[in-house]
């Protein structure tokens, strides 16, 4: 293979560099600048928000506990759905008690769920960002790193001008894929024994339902069966008028009285790490989005004047690539609610693994809720790398109840606050005290139960 060489464009130095700027990235970003430290944030986009924004994803899920009575993830989420709440952008959680249309009509696992606009997102997170000088580079795409003794030194990047280097202390991955652990040889893992990865799916957005006659709808209807159509997509999916598994009516309604639609999926998967895979399931998925809408038109009566506004510019991806960090946090951890004295976030979202049809859900049977140790975030072979979102380390059923974005949120502030303080001490990230973190998670406003 021919050698081909690149000469460095640019050159930019930092305390804390984060990869990717979902929301998990946007909180590392965020937390660690306010901790002192000088942070970049790159993002391969053009816009904050990951999923949510680029994958028009939302709403937030839960925020509570699994009865719905105390809200277990606050800090930093709490300050950013505020700031979106008074820019009319989002619905606080506080006034969504579940089963209603911001809720998708369903309370399991979505009482305090929080409606959002994917523009006030973006706003709220570059204001964030630029208040405590944190410095987004958009469109640069992590191509690799210079790695010496277990530490990462350099990361390089592509951008419209070419190469930049960026030198940094401590480095957080927070790009989804485990890109930038990937790339510094730190070991990784992607599905499970035997390789399943949950499926991937896009949103998209309508206007124009009958909000009064599905509201009338939903009250009438309990029965589970009835109240989601699941006959009617059970019947489309045989004939091969609905195209793909999902078997049930799942749309949101936003702020603003339009609709996020989460049924398109790639029942045969897809390999996201593969430019040429996603492009042809970019293509595949935005051709069935306008399949579900004709088929939700023609055959949901409350939807018969329904508009196509967009379809989400990145694929869903529920599951990629993790980090091996110290610690493995496990489905049993999550189910049996095993405590842990390292934890930096406490959860009660239920293990919801999407597949080719249908949803697998795996009972939720602990009377506690289930703790995030930091130890899942912090990398067991390069020194000063960590992890937060869904590139954590973590099982295929404890990924699949912590992916979502709220605990995202968690994780990306306590990666923030471990990498800063390693940073001011001088070490690494493995020899930051759990406690410390803890605290300035305590003090932030944080919820932990120590």
């Amino acid at each position: 293979m021919e050698q081909i060489t690149f000469s460095i464009e640019k050159q930019y130095t930092c305390d804390v560099l984060v990869v990717g700027g979902g929301v998990a990235g946007i909180s590392a970003a965020v937390n660690a600048a306010r901790e002192g430290a000088g942070v970049i944030l790159c993002e391969g986009g053009s816009m904050l928000g990951g999923t949510a924004t680029a994958g028009l994803v939302g709403p937030f899920m839960t925020c509570y506990d699994k009865t719905g009575d105390t809200q277990i993830i606050r800090g930093f989420f709490s300050e950013f759905v505020e700031r979106m709440v008074q820019k009319n952008g989002a619905i606080s959680y506080t006034q969504n008690p579940g089963g209603d249309s911001h809720a998708g009509y369903r309370t399991k696992g979505h009482i305090g769920c929080t409606p959002f606009l994917p523009e006030t997102l973006k706003r709220v997170a570059e204001e964030c960002c630029t208040e405590v000088g944190v410095k987004v580079l958009y469109h640069s795409m992590l191509v690799g790193c210079e790695v010496k003794d277990q530490t990462i030194s350099k990361a390089y990047f592509a951008t419209v001008e070419g190469i930049v280097a960026v030198a940094a202390k401590a480095f957080i991955d927070a790009s989804g894929t485990a890109s930038l652990a990937a790339k510094a040889g730190a070991e990784t893992f992607r599905g499970d024994e035997n390789g399943f990865l949950q499926t991937a799916s896009m949103f998209f957005v309508i206007d124009g339902v009958h909000k009064d006659e599905l509201d009338a709808y939903m009250a009438q209807h309990t029965e589970m069966r009835e109240r989601f159509y699941m006959d009617i997509f059970d019947g489309g999916i045989a004939d091969g008028t609905f195209p793909c598994g999902t078997q049930k009516l799942r749309i949101y309604e936003r702020p603003d009285g339009s609709w996020v639609v989460n049924m398109a999926q790639t029942d045969n998967g897809v390999n996201e790490l593969d430019g040429e895979a996603l492009s042809t399931a970019l293509i595949d998925q935005r051709a069935q989005c306008v399949k579900i809408f004709e088929f939700l038109k023609t055959n949901i009566r409350p939807l018969r004047d329904i508009r196509f506004i967009e379809s989400a510019s990145v694929l869903g991806v529920r599951e990629s690539r993790r980090m091996v960090g110290k610690t493995l946090l496990t489905g049993e951890d999550v189910a049996n609610s095993r405590y842990a004295d390292e934890q930096i976030a406490v959860c009660a979202n239920s293990i919801d693994i999407h597949q080719a049809v249908g949803v697998q859900y795996v009972a939720y049977k602990a009377e506690k809720n289930y703790y995030i140790p930091l130890s899942a975030l912090v990398s067991k072979d390069v020194k000063n790398l960590l992890a937060a979102g869904k590139c954590l380390s973590a099982d295929k059923f404890a990924h699949a109840a912590i992916r979502v974005m709220p605990p995202c949120f968690a994780m990306g502030e306590a990666a923030g606050i471990t990498a800063a303080l390693a940073t001011q001490k001088n070490t690494s990230v493995w020899s930051v005290p759990v406690a410390e973190v803890q605290q300035r998670i305590l003090a932030h406003g944080g919820y932990l139960e120590i």
